[in-house]
């Protein structure tokens, strides 16, 4: 339900739009088919087998993106939970909205519930008072939803995120023609009557309909200041990110007091990274354990 999904509407909407201006491109009503309820889908929860330390009294709830699957997020995510057990952090990692074997694809409030119960869980079982996110891609939105729709953020002290989509996002990263003439937010734009039609079409596109700028769940995370009150933002993006596009820009939480860092700038020498790699850095996972120290 990102900015990544909705770049794989490219094809369907040029077609659409070619259609539309042979006809003379008469918008269409929103029938609102986009906001139809859909499944959430699936969690796949860690056992909560660990404790807060006086040194680390919040535990560090890990929600990876979307790319890849389920089978696949231990080798994803060794190098990042391994610095944060290591240093000496109860880490626990959560998969939700798990649907045809992906991640976060199912309806995005639904998911940010998800989020909520299991940060519930964590607090109830272990005793902490708060938890840390660290989330990355379409994690970070689902966070956003539960940090600002679903009033996580008394739950929560310290949300760091990489590579997060956020405002002025356009959806063209994967579509691989660099500055495209017209991106898919553009189409979608244009052509409204667009974004019902696809949601309609299928699952996939429905989700993905749901992170449209014209999206009621969108507006409710962006149209306003996306961060709340008593939790301190961390942001790392890549120049390199190939699908979080334009990068950075579209990584960026331009609000006071939050840290907005560009993986080149603070590690020129390392080996390069890119939307889904970040993830895997031992630099990055460096970030974020001084983010969260501060």
């Amino acid at each position: 339900m990102s900015y990544i999904r909705i770049s794989r509407i490219v094809a369907v909407a040029l077609a659409a739009a070619a259609l539309g201006t042979a006809a003379g491109a008469q918008a269409q009503p929103d029938t609102g088919s986009a906001e139809q309820p859909l499944p959430v889908g699936s969690t796949i929860e860690p056992p909560i087998d660990c404790a807060p330390t006086a040194a680390h009294p919040y535990p560090v709830v890990v929600l990876p993106g979307a790319d890849g699957t389920p089978e696949q997020t231990a080798a994803q995510w060794d190098t990042m939970v391994g610095a944060l057990r290591g240093a000496g952090y109860c880490t626990l990692l959560f998969q939700g909205g798990i649907s045809n074997d992906r991640r976060w694809n199912g309806d995005m409030p639904g998911e940010a519930g998800q989020v909520a119960d299991f940060v519930t869980k964590v607090r109830q079982t272990t005793g902490a008072a708060k938890v840390e996110i660290v989330a990355h891609s379409a994690g970070s939105i689902v966070s956003n939803y539960y940090l600002k729709v679903l009033g996580g953020a008394p739950a929560v002290s310290h949300a760091v995120f990489m590579t997060p989509e956020v405002r002025g996002c356009d959806g063209a990263g994967v579509v691989g023609i660099p500055n495209p003439p017209i991106t898919p937010v553009q189409m979608l734009h244009a052509l409204p009557f667009l974004r019902s039609a696809l949601a309609a079409s299928s699952h996939e596109f429905a989700v993905a309909m749901q992170m449209t700028p014209d999206s009621p769940v969108y507006k409710a995370i962006f149209d306003t200041a996306v961060t709340q009150p008593g939790v301190t933002y961390s942001v790392i993006a890549t120049r390199r990110d190939q699908l979080a596009t334009p990068a950075p820009a579209c990584s960026v939480i331009d609000e006071p007091g939050v840290v907005n860092e560009v993986f080149e700038d603070l590690f020129p020498d390392a080996a390069p990274v890119d939307h889904s790699l970040i993830r895997s850095s031992d630099d990055t996972a460096g970030w974020v354990l001084r983010q969260l120290s501060r």
